[in-house]
């Protein structure tokens, strides 16, 4: 299907990880005919990889889908400005951005964001309730900004600069502090996708599968009752799975949060080099609702996820019914 210049109801955003903010001298989503709508600030962009920034309202929100972007950051973390100019997938941005919910027949998308990662790697996405999928990951090259274009006003170098928006950033600034500048790997193998289904199994066979809500590395989203998870996609690896489930009248809200190392090393040993064979992540719960164990198996092999290695928060209608030894989320943190 060939979308045109059809123009849909969305919300221009940034985003950077929590851990290494980032700041735009500019940015802009370009049109096919040269016109643009740019990228609102967030000093500093910082939040969950995936998740909307700020957006801003406009008297019309109504564009085309982009066909370009063009760029320029400051990556906090590393004391460096990146610049990027680069083509986006306009078709499929406009595709998903033409779904509608089926309950609702409202939009399903309404945002479109770009991921500042270290290194000057940029994801993008199109996001909306209950869902995120990224369209585009791209490469951007370091680049020299002026000092004085930049921050003008500022009353203090670039270091003091950095130095303190950092500071501000405490979760960011102490892992600088602690652990360094992260792997240049990282990011890749946040966004590698494999072939895998999920696959939820209950003892209680009185257990009915309600809903799933799938987080990924890669800062996707996916909310889902359809049973779409049952089926062999190309995903990244999940880093929390909300799982909902019933017996007759009693909800149960299930939320798993993996172990970053451990999740990513068990998907790299199973998988090996071939991310398309096909695999299965396994979630078993109990006649009790309260134990639970974790398998990722392909055809010839089965690995078990330890649970240790998988914070646990078990709600039993809607009151909190179960939390593993190993829980660290602060109170109400299991929203995140």
């Amino acid at each position: 299907m060939i979308f045109g210049d059809k123009k849909y109801e969305w919300y221009p955003s940034g985003n950077a990880p929590k851990l290494y903010p980032t700041q735009l001298v500019f940015g802009d989503f370009m049109f096919s005919n040269e016109e643009g709508i740019y990228i609102p600030e967030s000093i500093p962009f910082q939040g969950r990889w995936g998740e909307a920034g700020g957006t801003h309202i406009l008297d019309n929100n109504f564009f085309p889908a982009p066909s370009s972007i063009n760029l320029v950051w400051f990556s906090l973390i590393e004391n460096q400005f990146y610049s990027l100019e680069a083509d986006l997938p306009k078709e499929k941005i406009a595709a998903l951005l033409a779904e509608k919910d089926e309950k609702t027949k409202e939009p399903k998308y309404k945002d479109i964001i770009a991921g500042m990662a270290p290194y000057g790697r940029l994801a993008i996405w199109v996001g909306g309730i209950d869902v995120i999928t990224e369209v585009a990951w791209l490469q951007a090259e370091p680049t020299d900004v002026e000092w004085n274009e930049f921050a003008p006003y500022a009353n203090a170098s670039k270091n003091e600069y950095v130095e303190a928006v950092l500071n501000d950033c405490e979760e960011a600034y102490e892992n600088l502090q602690k652990n360094g500048l992260p792997d240049k790997m990282l990011f890749e193998r946040y966004m590698q996708k494999f072939n895998y289904r999920i696959t939820p199994k209950f003892e209680n066979k009185d257990a009915v599968f309600e809903e799933i809500e799938l987080y990924y590395y890669n800062g996707e989203l996916n909310t889902t009752n359809s049973g779409e998870h049952t089926l062999n996609a190309m995903r990244a690896k999940p880093y929390k799975i909300v799982l909902n489930w019933s017996i007759g009248k009693t909800k149960y809200g299930g939320y798993f949060w993996t172990d970053e190392k451990k999740i990513i090393e068990t998907f790299a040993n199973l998988y090996s080099n071939d991310t398309q064979k096909e695999g299965n992540l396994i979630i078993e719960v109990d006649k009790d609702n309260d134990q639970f164990k974790f398998f990722l198996q392909n055809e010839t092999t089965v690995v078990e996820i330890p649970v240790e290695e998988i914070e646990i928060m078990v709600f039993k209608n809607k009151f909190e019914f179960f939390r593993s030894d190993n829980y660290t989320k602060p109170q109400g943190g299991w929203r995140n």
